[in-house]
């Protein structure tokens, strides 16, 4: 399996940002997305298909990868243009248009100013001065998006996301699961005996252990995989397109890696419990319950192990 999470951050290169406000409000139901879920999903989509600056100065400016590009995307290029560069979604009839007018423009400007002035520079002013598209446009450079996404969607300590994401992201999934008729697993950790490390380490020692332990996820998951704290010291890891063997040996390395860290005189261990979906489990809530009822019997057969959910 690959290595690494998959960062769902708000964008890759610098872009124009034009925000919007959303109401707060949750649903774990399989239904349409309330104001702040769609946030979530919004922030999930970007990433999905944000386009670096770089490929931007590609596709401007090269017609052979501007060609490879179309073929890539088919119909969605130029609302993914788009999209990278304001944050703002567009019809593809539309963006391909704007996207046209931007590349004139940036010619324009660089005869005028006899310099090369760069794709965002070009969109900035055509869309912002001339086409009044962005009412209160800002220019974000890449360290800070990714560092407003993160904080957004990350959990500071563990470095996994919130259950905010995680509740959008098992929504999506389950949802793409139905319609490809594919599985989606799910697995629930929980540190075992954590209250004990804090009681007798002190709560600097329990947030090490938290730490390392998010770390040791995030290092054993593919991309495709979203890895977040469910809350307090229970965690959990969203699965798409795996088998119950696969995310069984998935959790069973993760639990044995854990194991092994030493935190000065002791060590952790982990609790783990899977679910997976089939025509009986296929809604959130049973989904979860049946990994949480798992991961519940793993504590009673004696606690660091994987138990897989009926």
């Amino acid at each position: 399996m690959a290595q690494g999470s998959k960062d769902y951050n708000i964008g890759k290169g610098s872009s124009i940002k034009h925000t919007n406000n959303h109401n707060d409000s949750n649903n774990n139901a399989i239904s349409p997305l309330d104001d702040s879920e769609q946030q979530l999903e919004d922030i999930i989509e970007v990433d999905e298909n944000t386009l670096s600056l770089a490929e931007l100065e590609f596709i401007a400016n090269d017609k052979k990868m501007h060609k490879c590009y179309e073929e890539k995307y088919k119909n969605h290029l130029y609302s993914n243009i788009l999209m990278s560069l304001t944050h703002e979604s567009f019809p593809e009839n539309e963006a391909k248009a704007l996207w046209y007018e931007i590349i004139d423009h940036m010619q324009k400007l660089n005869h005028t100013l006899g310099r090369y002035v760069g794709v965002s520079v070009a969109s900035l002013d055509y869309l912002a001065n001339i086409k009044c598209t962005l009412i209160e446009p800002k220019i974000i450079e890449e360290d800070k998006i990714n560092y407003a996404a993160q904080a957004t969607t990350k959990d500071e300590l563990t470095s996994l996301y919130l259950r905010e994401v995680f509740n959008v992201v098992l929504k999506k999934e389950l949802g793409e699961a139905r319609r490809n008729n594919s599985m989606l697993c799910l697995l629930m950790i929980d540190i075992d005996d954590f209250k004990s490390v804090n009681d007798t380490y002190g709560h600097q020692k329990g947030d090490e252990v938290l730490s390392k332990i998010g770390d040791t996820i995030n290092d054993s998951i593919r991309e495709m995989d979203l890895a977040a704290r469910y809350g307090g010291e229970e965690l959990a890891i969203i699965m798409p397109n795996t088998t119950m063997k696969d995310a069984y040996q998935v959790g069973d390395r993760i639990r044995k890696k854990i194991e092994n860290l030493t935190f000065c005189s002791f060590n952790v261990t982990v609790s783990i419990g899977l679910g997976v979906t089939s025509k009986t489990v296929n809604t959130i809530t049973k989904l979860i319950d049946v990994a949480d009822a798992a991961l519940y019997k793993a504590k009673e057969n004696g606690k660091n192990q994987v138990v897989m959910g009926d």
